[in-house]
């Protein structure tokens, strides 16, 4: 197993759980660790660099048409696995050759779409509907750069990649449960929310990564709510973050988020979920192979085929991750 890279985290929920305010105060909290931070939002709603005090560029967007070109004829680099960069799907692994996405001073992609927002952080986002998109288009389409960017992307020791996701289960339908190191599902105390956990739990165990699954209350205002999550949810449950009113107040001032606005006890589950998934460490060979096999079969649908003709051989059996 390499321990020398950590650490690729995902923040995941149904719609109004709080995910995003969870994985916004995460971040700062990490930085705050002296970790560095590569944050990225991969929400349609895109309100990750308002929680944090970002001012997004719209341009931007690692979505948007040309920006998608780029980025894969960037990665493409010199691998001679993949013969045109325009074939690059959303399950292309890395090859020899690859150029890889670093938080290292000039990489291309981070100089480009990354936005240096603290001295240790970073900024990126996929990007949401355009309007001329109304009715034609599918947003699992504008992550499929998303999914090409983690693939491709190698963190040294003490850098974090921190995704806010799309809300539900979509990231079963495509190759995102494979790719992060830890996946942090957001629940609120109610049914919908434990619901929500039960079918991530199913997907999680289905998919083989169900060790890689964290779970922690949201909105928790008295004992009885995470002794309501606690019996449905049993021992994956962490704990359970404070309902505060003052960061909806600050929110509605259009002030960013701190850690000042969270109780010593949810700063308390911060450093738990951090040991948690420090000590567990980073198994990349175990996600290629992973990323091998989605690719395999996501590129045999007959879909695929018609559009780019048989691309199965695009996996680089000889391609390893680079030690630290």
């Amino acid at each position: 197993m390499q321990q020398s890279y950590i650490m690729k985290i995902a923040f995941v929920g149904k719609g109004g759980s709080g995910k995003s305010t969870t994985s916004s105060l995460f971040i700062q909290y990490l930085l705050k660790q002296n970790k560095t931070v590569l944050a990225i939002d991969a929400d349609i709603n895109v309100h990750i660099a308002g929680l944090l005090g970002i001012k997004k560029a719209g341009e931007h967007a690692l979505s948007e048409k040309n920006n998608v070109a780029d980025i894969q004829k960037y990665l493409k680099g010199e691998n001679s696995k993949i013969k045109k960069s325009q074939e690059i799907v959303k399950t292309t692994p890395p090859g020899k050759g690859s150029n890889l996405i670093t938080l290292t001073s000039h990489n291309y992609i981070i100089d480009k779409y990354a936005q240096h927002f603290t001295q240790n952080g970073y900024y990126m986002y996929v990007g949401t509907y355009e309007s001329e998109e109304i009715g034609t288009a599918c947003y699992h389409t504008n992550l499929a750069v998303f999914e090409n960017l983690l693939s491709h992307s190698v963190l040294k020791s003490n850098e974090w990649l921190v995704a806010d996701m799309v809300p539900g289960t979509d990231a079963f339908s495509n190759t995102l449960h494979a790719q992060f190191d830890a996946i942090v599902l957001v629940i609120e105390p109610t049914p919908e929310g434990t619901s929500v956990y039960e079918q991530y739990i199913e997907l999680a165990t289905v998919a083989g990564i169900e060790d890689n699954l964290y779970v922690i209350g949201n909105k928790i205002e008295d004992d009885s709510d995470l002794a309501y999550l606690q019996k449905k949810i049993g021992g994956k449950l962490l704990g359970g973050l404070e309902l505060k009113k003052e960061i909806k107040q600050a929110r509605q001032r259009d002030i960013p988020l701190t850690l000042n606005l969270m109780s010593k006890n949810n700063q308390k589950l911060f450093a738990k979920i951090v040991s948690l998934i420090e000590k567990k460490g980073v198994d990349n060979e175990k996600k290629l192979r992973l990323l091998h096999q989605l690719h395999k079969k996501y590129v045999a649908q007959d879909y695929i085929i018609d559009a780019f003709g048989d691309i199965s051989d695009q996996i680089d059996l000889s391609f390893h991750y680079p030690q630290a």
